[in-house]
C-alpha cells in the first residue's frame, strides 16, 4: 500500500506540548505526538521511561500536568475524550477482572447504554474466545481460575466483540507463550485499523509500521519516528 502524504492523513489523537512528572521526576517536557488514522505504531524506551504513562494519557485515562490532547481535532476537555471512548479498545498489561465468570467479563462493556444494542450472543462470544486462543473455555467458567495469560486473551476476546477501530495496548503478549504470542500479534494487526502498542515482543515490533523512540525529558520535540 502506498502511504498517503502526511498532509492528507487524518489525525486521530494529538498530544500538543504535554508535560508530565511522576514522583518528582519529569518524564515528558513539551512533548508532541500525533497518531494518524491507519497507523500501526510501537512506543520504545527503557523501562521506567514513561511508556505506560503516555499510553494512559493518550487513551484518556490519565491527564498530563500541562498541554492539550485532541481526538479528531476536538479537545479531550470539550467532548473529545468521550468521543475517543466510543472508538477505543484499551488493553492494559495488568488485567483486573471484576466479574465472576467469563460470560460476565465479556458482557461487561455491553451493560453500558451506548453498547446495549450490540450485545453479543453466546455463539458470538464463544467464537471470539476461540479466535483469542481460549477455544476450550466455558462461558460460566470462573475468572478466578484463569492464569495471567488467559486473562490477557480474555480481554482480547472482549475487544474483538466491541469491534472498535482504534486499539491502544500495553505489552499484549507479555504473559503469553510463543505460540499464543504469535496468534495474538496476528489478531492485533488484522483487527486494529489503527494500533498503538508498547511491546518488547520482537516479532510484533517487526510487523509494526514504525517504532517511535521516546525522547529524554529534557528534549523538547515533535514526534521522533524511525523505521
Amino acid at each position: 500500500m502506498v502511504a498517503l502524504p502526511e498532509a492528507e492523513r487524518v489525525p486521530l489523537i494529538e498530544a500538543c506540548n504535554i508535560s508530565v512528572s511522576k514522583q518528582g521526576r519529569q518524564l515528558f517536557h513539551h512533548y508532541s505526538f500525533t497518531l494518524y488514522e491507519g497507523d500501526k505504531l510501537c512506543l520504545s524506551a527503557p523501562s521506567g521511561r514513561g511508556k505506560t504513562v503516555l499510553l494512559r494519557i493518550l487513551a484518556g485515562l490519565d491527564k498530563p500536568d500541562s498541554g492539550q490532547l485532541l481526538f479528531k481535532g476536538r479537545a479531550f476537555t470539550s467532548g473529545g475524550r468521550a468521543d475517543l471512548y466510543k472508538h477505543l479498545n484499551w488493553l492494559p498489561q495488568r488485567v483486573s477482572l471484576l466479574e465472576d465468570t467469563i460470560r460476565g467479563a465479556l458482557l461487561a462493556p455491553f451493560e453500558l447504554h451506548a453498547n446495549q444494542r450490540h450485545k453479543p450472543t453466546d455463539a458470538t462470544m464463544l467464537e471470539a474466545l476461540s479466535k483469542a486462543g481460549l477455544p476450550n473455555s466455558a462461558l460460566d467458567q470462573a475468572t478466578t481460575s484463569l492464569s495471567g495469560g488467559e486473562r490477557q486473551r480474555l480481554t482480547l476476546a472482549r475487544a474483538l466483540l466491541l469491534e472498535r477501530p482504534l486499539w491502544i495496548t500495553d505489552e499484549p503478549t507479555a504473559a503469553l507463550d510463543k505460540a499464543h504470542a504469535l496468534a495474538c500479534a496476528k489478531l492485533l494487526l488484522e483487527q486494529a485499523e489503527t494500533l498503538l502498542v508498547v511491546t518488547h515482543d520482537a516479532h510484533l515490533q517487526g510487523e509494526i509500521d514504525r517504532v517511535i523512540t521516546l525522547p529524554e525529558p529534557d528534549q523538547t520535540n515533535a514526534e521522533e519516528r524511525s523505521q
